[in-house]
């Protein structure tokens, strides 16, 4: 059985608006494509516009599990207050609840996140976030910490943290960890 769509529905918007060659993004204050930074949300009630971003990298290495090199992990961001802000990365699909700590803190929440399976080898993570909402409004200036956590056996693995305060541009490198190398948090 073949089924034909022959239209589509954008809340708040009428049949004949559709027809106008607009493009679905038009409707959502992302027209043209571009991604230079966060926009407003609709009404334009966005209380701290801006374009800055946090650069995170770190190379993960075993910790002595049984299924090493192989490892699952996640890197996320908290406020000061240790609240959930967003998940950078996570590599882990069946073995995810072993990452007890990005569990508690995230309730397994991988919006706008890279996500990806187990990794059969360490390697060096690199991920920036333009550090904006679902509504692509900048998160409020403050201190903030960047965690990091991996396990290569059925248990909890490591974990790090790298504490930075949003909207001081700058660069933390902090020494390397029994696990974890190469660490850099960079703030545009």
């Amino acid at each position: 059985m073949l089924v034909f769509v022959t239209g589509c529905y954008l809340p708040q918007h009428d049949a004949d608006e559709l027809g106008t060659g607009k493009q679905p993004g038009d409707y959502f204050g992302d027209a043209g494509g571009d991604d230079d930074g966060p926009s407003t949300v609709p009404d334009g009630s966005c209380a701290n516009p801006g374009s800055s971003s946090v650069r995170v990298r770190v190379r993960t290495s075993p910790n002595g599990g049984k299924y090493a090199p192989r490892n699952i992990g996640a890197i996320w961001i908290e406020d000061g207050n240790g609240s959930f802000v967003h998940t950078l990365e996570l590599w882990a699909t069946t073995r995810r609840r072993y990452l007890s700590r990005w569990l508690a803190s995230s309730l397994s929440n991988t919006a706008d996140a890279v996500t990806g399976a187990t990794l059969s080898d360490h390697m060096t993570h690199d991920r920036t976030w333009a550090l904006d909402g679902a509504a692509r409004c900048q998160h409020q200036v403050g201190s903030y910490r960047v965690v990091i956590e991996h396990t290569d056996f059925n248990g909890s693995g490591p974990t790090f943290e790298i504490p930075f305060t949003m909207g001081t541009p700058g660069t933390v490198t902090p020494a390397d960890q029994a696990a974890f190398h190469d660490l850099l948090v960079e703030l545009n």
